[in-house]
C-alpha cells in the first residue's frame, strides 16, 4: 500500500486497533476500512477505539478499500510514566543545588515553569507549522529556549507532541543541554571548583601563547 500525497479528505473513527500487530479498522459510513500503521502520513501515538482519523480513500494490493495517508486528529499523546520519572530524576540535582543558595526555591520554580511554558508553546507552534508546510521555527531558537531553562518544557513537548523525537542530531544537542544544566548544578555544589580550574587553564594557555608571540 502506497500512501498518497494529497491532503486527507475524509474523517472516520477507529473501531478496532491491534497495537501488537500495528493495524486496525475505521468505520466510514457503512464500510469498514483497513488501516495499517505504515499508512499514516504522520504517526503521533497509538490509536484508540473511538479516535478520529483523517484519511484518503485507497486500495490495497488486493484492490480492497482501505484508508491511506492517515493523520490523527488528536495529535497529543499522554506522557508515559517512565518519561515523568526520568524528568523528576533530572530535576533533583538542579533543585538541590538551588536549595544550597540563599535564593528561595519558588523563584527557581517560577522561572523554570515560565521558560518551560514558553518552550512548550514554541514546540507546539513548530509542530503546527510542520503540519501546514509553513515557515518553520529554526532549531537553534528551540535549543536557545532549552538552554535558558526551558528544557523541562521541551521534554514534556517531545513526549506529548511527538515532535523532534526522531531526529538523532537534534536529540544529541538536546541531551548536551540537559547535561550542561546538570554539570552547572554539580559544579555549584563543589563551590565552582571545576569552573575555576577550567578558567585557570584557559587563561594560563592564553598567557603562554601571548608570551611566545612576544618572544618571536
Amino acid at each position: 500500500m502506497i500512501a498518497e500525497t494529497r491532503r486527507p479528505e475524509y474523517t472516520a473513527r477507529v473501531i478496532e486497533w491491534h497495537a501488537d500487530k500495528g493495524f486496525g479498522w475505521v468505520q466510514f459510513n457503512d464500510k469498514r476500512l483497513f488501516l495499517h500503521r505504515r499508512d499514516f502520513a504522520r504517526w503521533c501515538h497509538t490509536p484508540r477505539a473511538g479516535e478520529e482519523i483523517r484519511f484518503n480513500w485507497g486500495l490495497d494490493a488486493q484492490q480492497r478499500p482501505c484508508a491511506q495517508n492517515a493523520v490523527q486528529v488528536r495529535e497529543v499523546a499522554n506522557l508515559s510514566l517512565w518519561r515523568l520519572l526520568v524528568l523528576a530524576a533530572l530535576l533533583v540535582l538542579p533543585a538541590y543545588a538551588w536549595l544550597q543558595t540563599a535564593w528561595e526555591i519558588w523563584m527557581l520554580a517560577a522561572y523554570v515553569c515560565a521558560m518551560s511554558v514558553i518552550t512548550y508553546a514554541a514546540y507546539r507552534s513548530d509542530k503546527r507549522k510542520a503540519r501546514l508546510d509553513a515557515w518553520r521555527t529554526p532549531e537553534w531558537c528551540l535549543h536557545l529556549l532549552e538552554l535558558a531553562g526551558g528544557w523541562p518544557g521541551a521534554w514534556v513537548a517531545q513526549g506529548r507532541l511527538r515532535h523532534k523525537c526522531s531526529k538523532g542530531f537534534y536529540q544529541f544537542e538536546f541531551w548536551l543541554i540537559i547535561c550542561f544544566h546538570q554539570c552547572v548544578a554539580f559544579d555549584s555544589l563543589q563551590h565552582w571548583k571545576y569552573s575555576q580550574m577550567l578558567k585557570r587553564e584557559l587563561f594560563e594557555d592564553h598567557r603562554t601563547e601571548r608570551g611566545r608571540y612576544k618572544l618571536r
